[in-house]
């Protein structure tokens, strides 16, 4: 089972519309809304694949129960007072994002939520901690996660950006999954311009492995001392949002199973690129994943600019 945790879950609202004009009046073709967040959305990618998968976090009184309704096995009990709601507009071939910060955690939220992942792991076989940290726990959450599941003998992947990818970095031993611009924030390197170093001296420093996601260009990864570039067999145009989660999601889908990284990497690719035709953030357009996950290209790579 993959246990996937949110560490700040949210109500995904998305719109579609013709356009998106500044100051003017939109009347909204179609509304889509239901539970979600980063963690989230990787536990419907799994569901979808028929991976046995708990999603858990933090949630509200609803939060759980509307998850549950939609097919996703999970656990929310109601830890914050309410969940924050995200807007997404799509329109006009361009996506607009809007994120509330969410409501501020208690130190008791903390220990729940430690507690809830303690209990879960017991029968987890990879962990998946994704997203933002809400407002009132550390930041170094996501990394104290990991470190509980390292000594539970679980895999550990980690998609995170800003102080928690930091946290995450200092703390080693969990698969990092930034993308161009966290890498780059993260190395204090505006911006990074050979990915495959800058990945390579990250894998090093953490002692795990490196995935860093570079949208439809598809990826470069570093485990065991070894460079992979993974690239989308075909262009894909559509709603990015939700991509880097599906990707996340073969990731973990592959270390569930034993995979090579080598094998892994085509299951995220094409998943990430599915996730592009979707409609919504955490679905995937399965015909496209089965089709796309054994023409993923995957080569050994010194530098974007130098294959071997």
């Amino acid at each position: 089972m993959i246990l996937t945790v949110t560490c700040n879950p949210a109500v995904d609202v998305t719109y579609t519309l013709d356009r998106l004009t500044p100051g003017e009046v939109h009347r909204i073709e179609t509304v889509h809304e239901r539970p979600g967040g980063k963690g989230v959305n990787v536990a419907r990618v799994l569901t979808q694949l028929q991976q046995p998968t708990i999603a858990v976090g933090p949630g509200d009184r609803e939060f759980g129960r509307l998850l549950g309704q939609s097919g996703v096995a999970c656990d929310f009990p109601a830890l914050l007072p309410r969940v924050r709601r995200t807007v997404v507009t799509v329109g006009d071939g361009q996506t607009t994002s809007l994120w509330e910060p969410g409501p501020v955690a208690t130190p008791d939220t903390m220990v729940s939520l430690e507690r809830l992942v303690q209990v879960h792991l017991a029968a987890a076989t990879v962990l998946v901690v994704s997203g933002s940290v809400a407002p009132g726990l550390p930041d170094t959450m996501p990394a104290r996660l990991a470190a509980m599941a390292q000594r539970a003998g679980v895999p550990v992947v980690l998609d995170l950006d800003d102080a928690p990818l930091a946290a995450a970095a200092s703390s080693g031993g969990a698969v990092l999954m930034p993308n161009r611009e966290e890498l780059s924030r993260l190395l204090a390197t505006a911006p990074v311009d050979d990915v495959p170093a800058a990945a390579r001296a990250l894998s090093a420093r953490t002692g795990a492995p490196v995935v860093v996601t570079l949208g439809v260009e598809g990826l470069v990864a570093v485990a065991d001392g070894q460079c992979w570039r993974a690239v989308p067999p075909e262009a894909v145009v559509g709603n990015p949002t939700g991509a880097g989660d599906a990707t996340a999601a073969g990731v973990a889908f592959g270390l569930a199973r034993g995979l090579s990284w080598p094998e892994i990497l085509p299951h995220a690719v094409a998943l990430g690129a599915a996730a592009v035709l979707a409609q919504l953030a955490g679905e995937v357009d399965l015909a496209a994943y089965r089709r796309w996950v054994s023409l993923v290209a995957v080569k050994p790579l010194v530098s974007l600019t130098q294959e071997r």
